[in-house]
C-alpha cells in the first residue's frame, strides 16, 4: 500500500474538466470517466480503477461530470464554420480586387482583405484547440482575433450595402455574419477569454486601431478619391475654313469636334455623336408672332424674332469615338470632318451637334463585350426595317443602333453589394411625324439623337436615377455651333 500511487481527480473547472494528479503532478483534464483512464494510462497506470477509494481520491462527486459535449462541439463547429465563410468572402474579394480593382486604393484594400482571410483560417484551425484542452497557450487569441477581423470586415461590407442603398441576395449574408459575430464575442466574454490574453488592454487597443485604420482605408480609397479627383475632357465643336466647289453650287465646310483627356483619371466612352443639321430660313423684316418665338424659346433655349425656320435636313451624322474605347490621360479623340452645304436650295443656318457620354474609370467599368455588342433594327444587308424600338425610347417606324453590356463597379466588394447593372447607348433614326401639325424635321429626313443610361434591366427601360448612377462616374456632355450660309461664303470668298 505505501507503495501504490496517490492518484487524485479534482472538482470539475468552469468548463467541466476534471485535473488528474498523479503523485502531485497534474497529468492532464479530462471531460469523462473515459478520458480520465485514457490519461492513466499514458501517466504509466493501465490498471487504474477508478472506483477503488484505495488507488484515487475524488476530491468531489464521482458523478459530476457538466461537460456538454454535443453543445461544446457545436458551439466549436459554429464559430470555426463563421470564421471559414468570411475567409472564403474576403479571400475571394481580395484576390480580385488585389490585381483587378479600378483604383489604387482598391487595389490596397484588396490585399487587405487576403491577409484578414488568412488570420480568419488560422483562428478557425485554433478553434479546436480552443474548444478542446487548451493545450495550446495562444489558441484563445487567435480565436478573439479571428472573430474580431469577421466583425470588422462584416461591418465594412453591411455600410458599403446600406450606403449604396440597393438589394442583393449577400444581404443576407453580411446580417447572418453580424449576428453571428455577436454570438461569437458574448461566447468568448463568457468564457473569459480575455483572462487567458497576455497584456488584454494592449490586444484591445490594437484591434481598435487595426478597425480604424481599416474603415478610413476604405472610405478613402471607394469613396473620397473617387469623388474627389475630377475628370478634365475638353469638348467643343468648331467649323473650319469653307470652300466652295468648281462649279459653285456646292460649300464644302470643315469641321472639328475637339475631345481630349487632360486631366488624371481614365475614362471609358459609352457612345458618341455628331451631326450637321441644315434649316431652310427666310427673313421676316415684322419679326415672328410671340407665340412662335415663345415655343422656339421653349424648344431650342433661343430664337431669332426676324428669322423663320423651316423644317430642318440632316447633312451628315457619324461618330468621332468608337463604343468602349478608352481614353487614358493626354490621349486625344478629335477628329475633323467635312459636309457638304448645297447652295441655291434654301438653307439658310447650318448647325453642328456633338455629344459624348463616358464612364470614369476609377469608378466603372464596360463589359467586356461591349464593343462588340452592336444592334440595328435593319437588316445590314439590305437595310430594310425589322423591328421597332421600345415605346418609352422612340415612336414606331424609327430605326435605331443599339450597343449594350453589364456595367461593373470599381471592386469587387462593390459588385456583391450592389446590384447588377446594365449600360446601354442607342444612336435614334427618328421616323418623319407626319402626323404632327408644325413637324421639326422635313419630310423624308430625320434628326438623330444619341441616348445613352444605366438601368437594372439588359433592356434599359428601368433607368436608374441619378444618385444611383453617380457611382460609376456617368457623364453625359453636349456641345453644339451655328454659322449662317452668309457667313460661310464670306469665309470661303476670302
Amino acid at each position: 500500500m505505501r507503495n501504490r500511487p496517490t492518484v487524485v481527480v479534482e472538482a470539475p473547472d468552469d468548463r467541466g474538466q476534471r485535473s488528474l494528479r498523479v503523485r502531485g503532478e497534474t497529468v492532464g483534464r479530462a471531460w469523462s470517466r473515459r478520458g480520465l483512464l485514457r490519461l492513466a494510462r499514458r501517466a504509466g497506470l493501465p490498471e487504474l480503477d477508478l472506483d477503488d477509494p484505495g488507488q484515487v481520491d475524488w476530491l468531489a462527486d464521482p458523478s459530476d461530470w457538466p461537460d456538454r459535449p454535443w453543445r461544446r462541439r457545436t458551439a466549436g463547429a459554429v464559430t470555426a464554420l463563421g470564421l471559414l465563410v468570411s475567409a472564403a468572402v474576403l479571400f475571394h474579394v481580395g484576390t480580385k480586387d488585389a490585381v483587378n480593382a479600378l483604383a489604387y486604393g482598391g487595389r490596397v484594400v484588396g490585399v487587405v482583405f487576403v491577409t484578414a482571410s488568412l488570420v480568419e483560417v488560422i483562428a478557425a484551425l485554433a478553434v479546436s484547440d480552443y474548444w478542446g484542452n487548451r493545450a495550446l497557450r495562444y489558441s484563445g487569441t487567435a480565436v478573439l482575433v479571428g472573430v474580431v477581423s469577421v466583425t470588422v470586415t462584416d461591418l465594412m461590407f453591411l455600410i458599403t450595402q446600406i450606403q449604396g442603398r440597393s438589394y442583393t441576395v449577400f444581404l443576407w449574408l453580411w446580417i447572418g455574419l453580424a449576428l453571428w459575430a455577436a454570438w461569437a464575442l458574448w461566447t468568448l466574454t463568457q468564457q473569459g477569454v480575455w483572462k487567458h490574453i497576455p497584456h488584454p488592454k494592449g490586444v484591445a487597443m490594437s484591434v481598435v486601431v487595426s478597425a480604424v485604420i481599416g474603415i478610413a482605408g476604405l472610405a478613402y480609397s471607394q469613396m473620397y478619391v473617387p469623388y474627389s479627383t475630377p475628370v478634365q475632357t475638353p469638348f467643343s465643336v468648331t467649323f473650319g475654313t469653307p470652300a466652295l466647289s468648281a462649279d459653285g453650287a456646292v460649300l464644302h465646310v470643315p469641321e472639328h469636334v475637339e475631345f481630349r483627356n487632360t486631366g488624371s483619371v481614365r475614362i471609358y466612352v459609352v457612345g458618341t455623336l455628331w451631326k450637321a443639321v441644315a434649316w431652310p430660313t427666310r427673313y421676316t423684316e415684322k419679326g415672328t408672332k410671340q407665340d412662335t418665338w415663345k415655343r422656339e424659346f421653349q424648344d431650342f433655349d433661343e430664337t431669332v424674332r426676324h428669322v423663320v425656320y423651316e423644317p430642318s435636313r440632316m447633312l451628315g451624322m457619324g461618330t468621332f469615338a468608337g463604343p468602349g474605347d478608352r481614353l487614358d490621360p493626354g490621349d486625344d479623340l478629335s477628329r475633323d470632318f467635312v459636309i457638304d452645304v448645297p447652295l441655291h436650295s434654301g438653307i439658310g443656318r447650318v448647325e453642328i451637334d456633338a455629344d459624348a457620354s463616358f464612364i470614369r474609370a476609377d469608378r466603372g467599368k464596360l463589359g467586356n463585350n461591349y464593343p462588340d455588342s452592336e444592334e440595328t433594327s435593319w437588316n445590314p444587308d439590305t437595310g430594310v426595317h425589322k423591328w421597332d424600338g421600345p415605346g418609352w425610347l422612340t415612336a414606331a417606324g424609327s430605326d435605331f443602333l443599339r450597343y449594350h453590356a453589364k456595367i461593373y463597379h470599381s471592386s469587387e466588394m462593390l459588385n456583391l453589394t450592389h446590384p447588377t447593372d446594365y449600360v446601354s447607348a442607342w444612336w435614334i433614326l427618328p421616323a418623319w411625324n407626319a402626323w404632327d401639325e408644325r413637324p421639326l424635321v422635313a419630310k423624308g429626313d430625320t434628326d438623330p439623337y444619341l441616348y445613352v443610361s444605366i438601368a437594372r434591366k439588359a433592356n434599359g427601360s428601368e433607368e436608374l436615377s441619378d444618385s444611383e448612377q453617380e457611382p460609376y462616374g456617368m457623364n453625359t456632355k453636349s456641345r453644339w455651333a451655328e454659322m449662317s450660309v452668309d457667313q460661310l461664303l464670306k469665309a470661303a470668298r476670302k
